[in-house]
């Protein structure tokens, strides 16, 4: 009788958290909720319906690249947080790094790992460009868009007119309106409230026990968010994140020292990329954001660095980290408390990680707390593909600057 009391009062312990003290429960209140995406003043077009529809088909449209099957969707796809699942990224060819969610994308002020685009718009432009994602160049890409019916009709409902091909300078002003519209849909992929914000909810009106989705296991690992484990030191405000860039010491992928410049090759590109904020193509080329650009300067202590990730839709887009090495949310939090197998670069690497010395109970709590704090996902209705039942055919299927025949849409 005595040891089953004894078993009783050790389940309870573990099924409680314990009780909050006014500091820890002033660090939690500062997590949330995740406001509406900041406007855009760098993209006129952000807000508008009609762009965020052209964006919708330009964002599932495979004929937009050199081979005719690898799309924005390739990569982000919805039924995988927007990510792809993979360690590395693969188009055309396989990339060098892990692809990241664009579930409140629109949040970040710098976008991708090393922070090479300083907008959504200028970031949606890459992939096009690059020859391991899509291959095309700016005059292919608009031909194509000039060629595929639904995408001709919208844009130009949108934007006016296509330019002519021979038009250099009108090609360049119509491929970075398709970027913008594409980030006037992705500004849509935003999540709704997680557990943890209508837990946030309850603490705020003076209850902070359990409610359904976030157990007292997770208001343990909240606790322990703020506390203990110091997660907030670059998991920090409402979006979980400090947008800032840190070199962890997390394991290479093929275990050796890491060669991936990160931040300092990221700030070389977002200087001289023709559609950064500051550049004749933005719509702001004066304001914060052209500010932010300009001020950026390459800095050789920045050398692997890479962008904290939110970790708002962490839960829905493993593996993780920026070459996909830990493959769950348990193997990221045994990776902060012990830092087995970290790399110790003596001339760049921070001095911001210690080993926490977790139990396997804290472990635990620290998950159940991750896998709460991921939102809602948007209604299908606002991201899913407007022509499954496009016709197979390549828009065009070899050479360079040769004008497509148009494809009819539905």
């Amino acid at each position: 009788m005595i040891r089953s009391i004894a078993i009783y009062a050790f389940v309870l312990a573990l099924a409680t958290a314990p009780d909050m003290d006014a500091v820890t429960k002033e660090r939690l209140l500062k997590l949330g909720p995740l406001p509406a995406p900041p406007t855009d003043p760098t993209n006129r077009w952000s807000d508008d319906p009609k762009a965020a529809e052209l964006g919708r088909w330009l964002f599932h449209e495979p004929r937009l690249s050199r081979n005719g099957e690898v799309s924005c969707a390739t990569c982000h796809q919805p039924e995988l947080g927007f990510a792809d699942g993979r360690s590395l990224a693969k188009g055309l060819g396989t990339g060098s790094r892990h692809t990241q969610s664009l579930l409140n994308a629109a949040h970040q002020r710098w976008l991708t790992w090393d922070g090479r685009a300083d907008s959504l718009w200028s970031q949606a432009l890459h992939p096009f460009e690059s020859p391991l994602e899509m291959g095309l160049s700016r005059g292919e890409v608009i031909e194509r868009v000039r060629a595929i019916e639904p995408l001709r009709t919208r844009y130009e409902s949108v934007f006016g007119a296509l330019p002519a091909a021979e038009d250099t300078k009108g090609v360049q002003i119509a491929f970075g309106r398709v970027g913008k519209a594409i980030a006037a849909f992705e500004r849509r992929l935003v999540t709704g409230p997680a557990p943890f914000d209508r837990w946030l909810e309850a603490v705020r009106a003076g209850r902070d026990a359990p409610i359904d989705g976030f157990g007292a296991d997770a208001i343990r690992g909240a606790q322990l968010f703020v506390g203990k484990a110091d997660c907030v030191r670059c998991h920090t405000g409402s979006l979980l994140s400090d947008g800032e860039f840190h070199l962890i010491g997390v394991p290479s992928k093929d275990g050796g020292l890491p060669t991936d410049r990160g931040r300092l090759d990221g700030v070389d590109r977002l200087r001289k990329d023709p559609y950064n904020a500051a550049s004749p193509h933005s719509d702001d080329p004066n304001g914060a954001r052209a500010r932010w650009t300009a001020a950026t300067q390459p800095d050789p202590e920045t050398w692997g660095r890479f962008r904290t990730p939110s970790l708002r839709s962490a839960a829905a887009s493993p593996p993780f980290m920026h070459q996909g090495q830990l493959a769950s949310l348990e193997d990221v939090v045994r990776f902060y408390d012990t830092l087995e197998g970290a790399t110790s670069l003596d001339h760049h690497s921070e001095r911001v990680l210690e080993p926490l010395a977790l139990s396997e109970q804290e472990r635990s709590d620290l998950v159940a707390f991750l896998k709460g704090v991921h939102g809602t996902p948007p209604d299908r209705t606002v991201w899913n593909d407007p022509w499954p039942d496009r016709p197979p055919e390549l828009v065009q299927k070899t050479g360079v600057g040769a004008s497509p025949q148009a494809i009819p849409g539905p």
